[in-house]
């Protein structure tokens, strides 16, 4: 029995490997140029490199590798998992064209690889393949029409409330550290001011962040549901082999984050029915999401709409809102990402921009500069800038561009093809069904759009700099209709915690602050992998 399980096995292996064979040929016999090395059974996408896999290395350093190799080249073939077929596309009128030009054409976002457990049936994994960031075709179109109002400049205006109370917590925290001498650790210190805005703005929950010395269960489920345990990436290898996919889904082993996941989705579902008990109304998140469920608002009903969300209305797969797509577990599952993303991203990059500015004296001068200008042409009932003020900060604008060019907290950005697509200008054409990225991390440093790219320079996004520069030479928030929903937020929320620390303090250098900061290994996203550690000194 021993013996005949044994050839069978290796049957199967051997099939398996000649099938991966054939199929690293797929560009080759297509005329496109590709990456040659490729390895069993994992191909040769930098996402699934075996560095990024045993957290040895952060996915951005390892995909720039690829990028450095072939930056020259329009476009270059790669191979994921069981060697499918993927395209990098580096030139940015091809960018722009995939994005927003032929946007019918990559409507969806990942196509052949769910990260988030495939088809499998637990609970948790359901809630992650049912938001923004995974949904397809039309049901994205639609939950992306329900969740847009809550991100409108008018729902921000109404927000900065919130964003300017919590502050005055962040300055708390700040005053205790300048009046006692201690270093303080960036990223500890604007992740609290993160989940507590998101949390407050969103939910009307109070996270209390600042209230603890210690991590609060709010910010160590945050932090860590995009952290990479070796458990994580095994389950990650588990679900893009075939055969270990159907074991777990036999054993019903959840792939990503259980307890993370079911902690969040919990606040978010007893803050609704809290709300619906109570028939309190804030216009917040929650009012959104309850309106959803109950189907009260149309595609009409929503207002303000984007320059991107008329290529949507004028698409070919546009239509009404369909009320039977809707149901709690859809709309509550974006709401986690919001919260979660929304959590992480932003905290991350007012670290990396208090950390540049620590190093930066002269950038941190021309900032506080400008600060100091607003503050003074303040009406005598006001405190603090409002919505209108702050939006029209020219250097405060490209000091977070540029914190977000160097340090990108998403890598990549993924589409996959609804139909065959003739790439414009050439003779290739990527067929139906394959993925295609684009590397934001690399084409962010590339020297070609930026120079000395590798240094803080907020001048990079001046008004004459901007003029000259391809604007799809900078991708954090992504471009087109699948751009990031939050992005205003985010940028705000940013905004509004940097300009009060530095109205009263000053960001200096300490002896524990890192000469260069690398990525996490453990981390998809850029979050450090040491702590940032600055002085603070009131001004």
């Amino acid at each position: 029995m021993i013996v005949e399980i044994l050839a069978l096995l290796l049957t199967l292996f051997g099939i398996a490997y000649g099938i991966f064979k054939y199929r690293i040929t797929f560009w080759a016999r297509r005329g496109v140029q590709s990456e040659t090395q490729a390895t069993f059974p994992f191909g040769n996408d930098p996402a699934f490199h075996p560095d990024v896999i045993l957290t040895k290395r952060n996915a951005a350093y390892v995909m720039d590798d690829l990028y450095q190799k072939h930056k020259d080249k329009p476009f270059v073939g790669i191979y994921g998992p069981l060697g499918q077929p993927t395209i990098f596309i580096n030139d940015l009128e091809l960018i722009k064209n995939i994005l927003i030009k032929d946007f019918e054409v990559f409507v969806d976002r990942i196509g052949q690889f769910n990260f988030f457990g495939g088809d499998s049936e637990v609970f948790t994994d359901r809630l992650w393949r049912q938001q923004l960031l995974t949904l397809k075709g039309e049901l994205w179109k639609d939950v992306r029409s329900v969740f847009s109002p809550v991100f409108t400049s008018g729902k921000m205006k109404l927000m900065m409330h919130f964003m300017k109370a919590i502050s005055l917590n962040l300055q708390e925290e700040m005053r205790q550290c300048a009046e006692h001498f201690n270093p303080i650790d960036l990223k500890g210190v604007f992740g609290k001011y993160s989940m507590d805005t998101i949390a407050t703005c969103g939910f009307g929950v109070d996270a209390g962040s600042f209230g603890s010395n210690k991590e609060t269960i709010f910010v160590k489920h945050a932090r860590t549901i995009f952290d990479r345990s070796h458990w994580d990436n095994l389950m990650l290898v588990c679900s893009i082999i075939p055969g270990l996919n159907a074991f777990c889904k036999m054993l019903k082993l959840p792939f990503f984050k259980p307890v993370e996941t079911k902690f969040f989705y919990d606040i978010i579902i007893q803050t609704i029915q809290n709300r619906v008990k109570t028939k309190e109304r804030k216009n917040d998140l929650v009012d959104l999401m309850i309106d959803a469920i109950h189907f009260e608002k149309t595609l009409k009903e929503i207002g303000e709409i984007e320059a991107y969300d008329n290529v949507i209305q004028s698409s070919s797969f546009a239509h009404k809102i369909k009320k039977t797509d809707f149901d709690e577990t859809l709309v509550v599952s974006n709401a986690l990402l919001i919260l979660v993303a929304g959590y992480d991203t932003t905290a991350m990059t007012m670290t990396y921009c208090a950390y540049e500015l620590a190093k930066s004296q002269v950038t941190q001068d021309k900032l506080i500069q400008e600060i100091d200008e607003v503050m003074s042409k303040l009406a005598e009932d006001q405190d603090f800038p409002d919505y209108n003020t702050i939006q029209t900060m020219p250097y405060l604008d490209s000091v977070l561009h540029e914190t977000l060019r160097l340090h990108c907290p998403i890598p990549l950005i993924l589409r996959n093809t609804a139909q065959d697509y003739k790439i414009p200008g050439h003779y290739a054409v990527i067929p139906k069904g394959t993925d295609v990225s684009m590397l934001a991390y690399s084409i962010m440093r590339d020297e070609k759009y930026y120079d000395n790219p590798n240094v803080f320079n907020p001048d990079n996004f001046s008004k004459t700099s901007k003029e000259k520069r391809n604007p799809f030479a900078y991708l954090p928030f992504g471009h087109g209709p699948r751009a990031c929903i939050g992005m205003r937020f985010a940028l705000l929320e940013a905004k509004v915690g940097l300009v009060s620390v530095l109205n009263k303090y000053r960001i200096k250098a300490c002896k524990d602050t890192p000469q260069h900061p690398m990525r996490s290994n453990s981390s998809f996203l850029g979050n450090p992998r040491d702590k940032l550690w600055v002085a603070v000194e009131a001004r």
